[in-house]
């Protein structure tokens, strides 16, 4: 079924590219003779040639293009074109375009030349900024915000989370869970396509090197050309690759504290039609980490309940060696055709060492004036976890138990891509083609220990235990996009793209029975079996209309999803298709040259990821566990958005005001045991989200030596929720998943949980400032995430504080240093309530303490050179229109 699709879809779209490529591309030229055009395009200022400057030559019947294409190193271009009354428009980003109108052709000639032309800088231009191909700072277009890593100096020596972490509208929280406008439905893509880089979760963004990435795009209303995943929009992250002649390249050492050391290199080298290029990456990183959580709860024990009052302290002591090679080559078949093969492989190797200490107390803690936490779920009051620890030495310590766990994890990933570009006329009219195959493993495997002292020694036991955890993955997509320009201002697009994808994974948990043989622990074993195929199909329609630009498109997706989970308790398969369609629209009205608005819709589609339907996710806390649900659905969001950009010479205003509408949202939910005292933390489907904000972000030189840069999202959520529905699904799961054999009603007197709608109004922010002074760089940026109100609870707002110097060296400016520190105040830490019935919980908890790393670049060919901003619309990577 899925082949077949697929191939119509194919068969259709070069169909259509070839009765396309086969009819004359204007109206009335057929009889018309060739001619070749030549000139040369200067920079008014210096005089000096622009290199990949456009020229499109149109026919005045019509206004179809007719031709076009790019400057070489010095300016000049020579170019043909078939047909009788022409002009050209020749166009170089930040400069006022120029028109040649007509083009003057002499009877009889087959060549015209243009001479020399000349183009100014736009009166919209930023102020010149230092780079190197390292530009930082943040470029606006209003369908997407671009921020170009450079010299991000709080960045440098840190990782893909620690970049993302820092682009405006994204917020990555402890866990290292990825937000755009504080929804967790977003859509990671490295250079436009799902990656094995980040295949594992959001926490393999931490083996990324920072200084390999150049830049990361920020889409939050993609239109239909995109996948419809991410509910909340798309982040793509860009890596590095240049395409300059000869040899060129950088390498970065790095060192810091908590220990951490590694190397990148950037290389590259062109000669001819040949453009080959390095990515490698290497590093080790350590990183102490831990928190604590308070429970305070009613607990059954036979036909007595009493209360207790639980402290658990964790220490975390992470250490891992990650690397990194990404190796491929450009080929130019043609001016206007090119192939690129790449291979990327990594490998990662990490350990990690947890010591859990749970301290068990029970009385009526009246002496110490401590009511029972749940008994005002309004109040948002933090105990004191210190001062606490220290009172209830007065109280009843009756159990104390210290659980460690040594983890090893490794494994590796493989990806093969293959990619043919062809452009016709001009670059606007092209054809893309590409075939992607990715692969992992890996391997976690955890050794337990666990001793546990009642009533001081009086009663004293043991467990020793492991957990093993296997995983391959396998994936196939093949994409194809065709662009068709009818006019200088008038397009349609069409694609296809199909996927396909297998994720197996094998679970068990053994204990040693005496002292002997390990044995599985009864209902910790299951082999989980995750099968996803995906066609999709769309087509796009664009125009503009004087100061009206408009974009139409609409994409269809076939899924067929099917899960199977194998334990010895039986076997439940769980198989799913649909078919949505996916609209989506844009529409812009250009003032003028420095101050437009658009407005733009689009539907978007959030699956259930492989680790939120896996049934089993972690056995590190033999008390409090967190797995998938198999019984997911897809979430569908509507994302509606008015978005003004707004430049005053130096200065840029981006602003947007968004509202989406979530039906059936994934939330993860607690409930809690009340007969073997331990919680469940699952995710489920409940309810409908609004969730409306507004978007602010903002660039400014305020002097020579100081830019500033300001970026704040503030948003309502509201979450109505049904909880009669909410609890049938967390039913449904003790039934398929724990083989739970009681009705609702023993349900609900074994089990604690309870959940509530949502209204709240919350805010994240960032504030950077870049000084230069005395030849070198001091970057101070600051961030904050404000407090939430969630289904069960809240979470308290987290402030943190980066700092970055840098400073060039040697004649040649070719040695950068960057000292940097992330977290300065060791503040970056979540701590959250959640309140059920008969059950609070206070937890913090932090992955990584403060961080210092020096970074050490060299620049291969590469000379620093003064460069224009950008300015207008669209920047580095432009508009839909």
């Amino acid at each position: 079924m899925f082949k077949n699709i697929l191939w119509t879809l194919v068969l259709f779209l070069v169909s259509i590219q070839l009765s396309i490529a086969q009819r004359p591309s204007g109206k009335g030229q057929g009889g018309a003779p060739s001619v070749t055009i030549t000139g040369t395009v200067v920079d008014g200022n210096s005089g000096q040639g622009l290199e990949f400057a456009t020229i499109s030559i149109f026919s005045k019947e019509g206004d179809n293009i007719l031709g076009g294409g790019l400057t070489e190193e010095k300016g000049a271009f020579s170019l043909e074109a078939k047909g009788r009354n022409l002009y050209a428009v020749i166009e170089y980003l930040s400069y006022e375009s120029q028109t040649i109108d007509p083009i003057p052709l002499e009877k009889g000639s087959r060549t015209i030349s243009l001479g020399t032309i000349v183009l100014n800088p736009s009166s919209v231009e930023l102020a010149d900024v230092e780079i190197t191909a390292e530009r930082s700072e943040t470029t606006f277009s209003l369908d997407k915000k671009i921020f170009t890593v450079g010299k991000d100096l709080a960045n440098r020596g840190g990782s893909a989370e620690d970049i993302l972490d820092n682009v405006p509208s994204v917020a990555v929280d402890i866990e290292g869970t990825v937000s755009l406008r504080g929804s967790e439905g977003v859509r990671i893509l490295i250079d436009g396509k799902p990656s094995g880089l980040i295949s594992n979760g959001t926490n393999a963004l931490r083996s990324i090197p920072s200084n390999l990435i150049k830049q990361v795009e920020v889409i939050t209303n993609p239109s239909a050309r995109y996948e419809a995943e991410g509910s909340a929009g798309i982040i793509n992250i860009v890596l590095k690759k240049n395409q300059g002649h000869g040899f060129n390249g950088a390498i970065d050492v790095t060192g810091g504290i908590p220990t951490t050391g590694g190397v990148t290199a950037n290389l590259n080298y062109r000669k001819g039609p040949l453009n080959w290029f390095v990515n490698y990456g290497i590093n080790y990183r350590t990183g102490p980490g831990g928190g604590y959580n308070i429970q305070d709860r009613i607990l059954t024990d036979g036909n007595a309940s009493f209360r207790q009052l639980t402290i658990l302290d964790r220490d975390i002591n992470r250490s891992g060696f990650n690397s990194n090679v990404r190796v491929g080559a450009d080929y130019f078949l043609s001016d206007k055709e090119q192939l690129t093969g790449a291979f990327v492989y990594s490998y990662r190797d990490r350990d990690s060492e947890s010591t859990l200490i749970y301290d068990d107390y029970s009385d009526d803690f009246g002496e110490i004036g401590l009511e029972p936490q749940w008994i005002d779920t309004t109040n948002q009051e933090f105990l004191d976890f210190d001062n606490l620890a220290d009172d209830l030495n007065s109280t009843t310590l009756y159990k104390e138990t210290l659980r460690t766990d040594n983890e090893r994890e490794f494994g590796n990933n493989q990806e093969y891509n293959l990619n043919y570009n062809k452009e016709y006329s001009s670059r606007e009219h092209n054809l893309n083609i590409s075939l992607q195959y990715r692969s992992s493993t890996e391997t976690e495997d955890n050794t337990f220990g666990e001793n546990i002292v009642e009533n001081f020694s009086i009663n004293s036991t043991s467990l020793d235990q492991e957990a093993l955890s296997l995983e391959s993955q396998h994936n196939l997509v093949f994409q194809a996009d065709y662009v068709n320009p009818l006019g200088k201002d008038h397009k349609w697009e069409a694609g296809v793209r199909g996927s396909a994808r297998r994720i197996l994974t094998d679970f068990k948990v053994q204990e040693r029975i005496d002292g002997g043989e390990y044995r599985v622990i009864p209902g910790f074993q299951n082999v989980f079996d995750y099968d996803e195929d995906i066609a999709a199909g769309y087509f796009i329609y664009g125009n503009r209309k004087g100061n009206i630009s408009y974009q139409a498109g609409l994409r269809a997706e076939y899924s067929v999803i099917n899960t199977l989970l194998t334990s010895p308790e039986g076997r439940s398969e769980n198989p799913r298709n649909y078919l949505n369609l996916f609209p989506s629209g844009h529409i812009s009205f250009h003032f003028n040259e420095t101050d437009a608005i658009q407005l733009s819709y689009s539907r978007r589609i959030r699956r259930p990821r492989f680790w939120t339907l896996n049934p089993f996710y972690t056995y590190q806390d033999r008390r409090n566990f967190f797995s998938g649900n198999p019984n997911l659905d897809p979430e569908l969001t509507d994302s509606y958005e008015i978005g003004n950009l707004k430049y005053w010479n130096d200065f840029s205003l981006s602003t947007a005001i968004f509202y989406r509408r979530t039906i059936q949202p994934t939330q993860r939910v607690l409930s809690v045991d009340r007969e073997d005292f331990t919680t469940l933390r699952i995710p489920i489907n409940i309810g409908v989200s609004n969730d409306y904000g507004l978007d602010v972000s903002i660039n400014y030189p305020a002097a020579k030596w100081l830019r500033l840069s300001m970026s704040t999202d503030v948003f309502i959520r509201e979450q109505t929720l049904d909880r009669d529905q909410a609890i049938d699904a967390v039913f449904l799961f003790y039934q398929t998943v724990r083989n739970f054999t009681g009705d609702l009603e023993a349900f609900n007197e074994r089990f604690s949980f309870n959940v509530n709608g949502i209204s709240n109004l919350t805010w994240n922010s960032r504030l950077t400032a870049r000084l230069s002074v005395a030849g070198s760089d001091l970057q101070i940026r600051a961030n904050y995430r404000g407090p939430t109100e969630t289904t069960q609870g809240f979470a308290q707002g987290i402030a943190s504080l980066n700092l970055g110097w840098s400073k060039d060296f040697l004649p040649s400016k070719n040695l950068t240093l960057t000292l940097s520190v992330r977290d300065v105040f060791n503040s970056r830490r979540r701590t959250d309530l959640l309140f059920l019935e008969d059950f609070y919980q206070q937890s913090s908890f932090q992955w990584r303490a403060r961080s210092t790393t020096l970074t050490a670049s060299y620049r291969i060919n590469q000379k620093k050179k003064r460069s224009r901003g950008s300015g207008g619309f669209g920047g580095e990577g432009g508009g839909e229109f």
